[in-house]
């Protein structure tokens, strides 16, 4: 059943094609916060295996607007990603299609700045699935892991400094924000978690005077 929400936003007019200006306020701007889980890290031969997202308002964390759709990649999935994600074969046997998935997927986005932890991943990922199936990927997306090594480079300076620029993983910047991490690699949970992060972002941003998309896509654009 299609949220009442949708609704709303495609009553309006509202599609995949609608994009912020460039000078719209950073907590104006509806972003959807996103992750994925793949059959393998190999960008030839991946494929999608379920993805998450979570929608924003500004700093603000939509939870009735998710997103979850696990799929069936009709291929196997190796053994040394199932240890990572935990989903088998089987357990995506039931799982949709892929054409519906991102169908689904282009509606939930439609008009959002797309936020992900280390993005390009997924954003390739997806890219390549739309390739197959006759979508596109036209959101502007930031990265969470590349804007907090700016925030750090213009934030106080500190002899371990050169070390924190090289620990972007989630679960360091998790805690550097005082966030509890749960049900790791789980697409939705992690688009979460991603989200509470891109939340305390927002106003260290703009209190750094990154207060507009255009200057927030050249400190933190995928």
């Amino acid at each position: 059943m299609m949220p009442d929400w949708l609704k709303r936003r495609l009553a309006l007019g509202e599609n995949d094609q609608l994009v912020a200006s460039k000078d719209t306020s950073l907590h104006s701007l509806r972003y959807v916060v996103l992750d994925t889980e793949l059959t393998s890290l190999d960008q030839r031969t991946n494929h999608l295996l379920s993805v998450g997202a979570i929608a924003m308002q500004g700093p603000s964390i939509r939870l009735g607007e998710q997103f979850y759709r696990m799929v069936n990649p009709q291929v196997s999935i190796p053994a040394e990603s199932v240890v990572i994600h935990k989903l088998r074969s089987e357990d995506v046997e039931g799982g949709d299609q892929i054409g519906k998935t991102l169908d689904e997927f282009c509606q939930f986005i439609a008009g959002a700045v797309l936020v992900g932890h280390f993005v390009d991943i997924d954003l390739k990922v997806l890219r390549k699935e739309m390739a197959r199936t006759g979508y596109a990927l036209e959101n502007p997306a930031v990265d969470t892991a590349r804007v907090h090594h700016w925030i750090l480079r213009h934030g106080p300076y500190s002899e371990d400094l050169h070390i924190q620029l090289e620990k972007l993983d989630l679960p360091t910047l998790a805690k550097f924000y005082g966030l509890d991490m749960l049900d790791a690699h789980h697409a939705l949970s992690d688009a979460f978690l991603t989200a509470r992060v891109w939340q305390k972002m927002v106003y260290s941003l703009q209190a750094k005077g990154i207060d507009n998309l255009r200057k927030l896509l050249k400190v933190g654009g995928a």
